[in-house]
């Protein structure tokens, strides 16, 4: 999985994409700096930028982004522009929550699964004593997909968005019966518990 800090990314956009959008239009940029004019997306790219009413009504371009991307600290360079997304983390978050598979709290960590097969695969786990944090850091370092993050080293918080769920969803059940086996071979796991037999039979391990 691509980890990215929010920090320390610039986004490259070429203006032409915008200069022409005479009626008032959604714009999406993503991460890759790709634009997208009242399209959905279809790539599991993290948007960067939303804009809900765009229409160019400016005379140059400086007045064109300054009015739309205030918050990207953006550098124009001939009919391109770089964008600092740090800015507008929060709202990123938000533009993101309807494709991101978990949210890292800097409080709480993760919490939930978005995707309901994947939550039931969660949910299962823990009475097995695997944690969210377990099996998220698993998808991170054995999945396709992009992990956006802020982290300036006293605080750290991001989103996971993957590539294809079936892979994540089929990988990381696998993972967690072979974690499950061996955390009851060590004897840290009751299976006359009650939990424990429910998510011992939703996985199929027999004890």
């Amino acid at each position: 999985m691509r980890k990215i800090n929010i920090k320390d990314i610039k986004v490259t956009v070429d203006l032409a994409n915008l200069i022409n959008i005479n009626t008032p239009s959604k714009v999406l940029i993503d991460l890759l700096g790709n634009v997208y004019v009242n399209e959905q997306m279809t790539k599991n790219i993290p948007i960067i930028a939303l804009m809900d009413n765009f229409k160019n009504v400016y005379l140059d371009l400086n007045t064109m982004v300054n009015q739309n991307l205030a918050d990207y600290k953006a550098e124009i360079l001939g009919t391109n522009c770089k964008l600092s997304p740090v800015g507008n983390w929060q709202k990123i978050i938000d533009y993101n929550k309807n494709q991101f598979l978990y949210f890292d709290h800097q409080s709480d960590g993760v919490e939930i699964f978005e995707d309901s097969i994947m939550e039931d695969i969660g949910w299962h786990a823990s009475p097995l004593e695997i944690s969210y944090r377990e099996i998220s850091e698993f998808i991170e370092e054995n999945c396709d997909g992009t992990l956006v993050f802020y982290d300036n080293g006293v605080q750290f918080n991001g989103f996971a968005i993957v590539d294809n769920i079936e892979d994540v969803r089929a990988k990381t059940k696998e993972f967690v019966v072979q974690k499950a086996k061996q955390n009851i071979e060590d004897g840290i796991v009751d299976v006359d518990d009650d939990d424990v037999i429910e998510s011992m039979e939703f996985f199929g391990i027999k004890a």
